[in-house]
């Protein structure tokens, strides 16, 4: 008996992925859900690495809004950078953002920012993956996202980040 439950268990969840799969076939879509504008401190070099320099920059703070999403992004998180060879960045931001309604949030978005050259217009992307807790916020732990960074310059110094989020539908 077990073993007939257990096959009948195995059958029910192949169905399951052959229909995700079939589902899935075509051009992935993405659903915007939300913008961070985040206030950045000074860059701080972390000296040349193996694989480039590093640079830290402190994540000050900033808004989170948009039709999925609002709220804060909490002081303290970093954008840890590896400024490479080629003169491509890789980015690993690490942080948290507090909702309109008192959520806690960890975010850890890793991406990569190339200037313009040549053969392709500036490039400033990234994949974050969310921890939110169960409950109204946790659809952000079900599905894959990506986002765009904008800088924003003033004074001839990095003083902020927009970064829009979509949904990977």
């Amino acid at each position: 008996m077990r073993r007939l439950v257990a096959v009948l268990a195995a059958s029910m969840l192949l169905t399951d992925v052959a229909d995700a799969a079939a589902a899935s076939a075509e051009a992935p879509q993405l659903q915007f859900v939300f913008e961070e504008r985040v206030d950045l401190g000074l860059s701080e070099p972390a000296g040349e690495g193996p694989h480039g320099a590093g640079n830290r920059i402190a994540l000050l703070g900033g808004t989170v809004s948009g039709p999925a999403l609002s709220g804060t992004v909490v002081p303290g998180g970093a954008d840890w950078q590896l400024i490479r060879k080629d003169g491509c960045t890789e980015i690993v931001a690490d942080y948290f953002i507090r909702t309109h309604d008192a959520a806690l949030i960890h975010v850890r978005n890793l991406g990569l920012a190339c200037a313009a050259d040549g053969q392709r217009i500036a490039y400033a992307r990234a994949n974050p993956v969310f921890t939110a807790p169960l409950g109204k916020h946790e659809w952000l732990n079900k599905s894959v996202f990506t986002s765009t960074i904008e800088p924003v310059v003033l004074g001839g110094q990095l003083r902020q980040v927009i970064v829009r989020f979509y949904e990977v539908l």
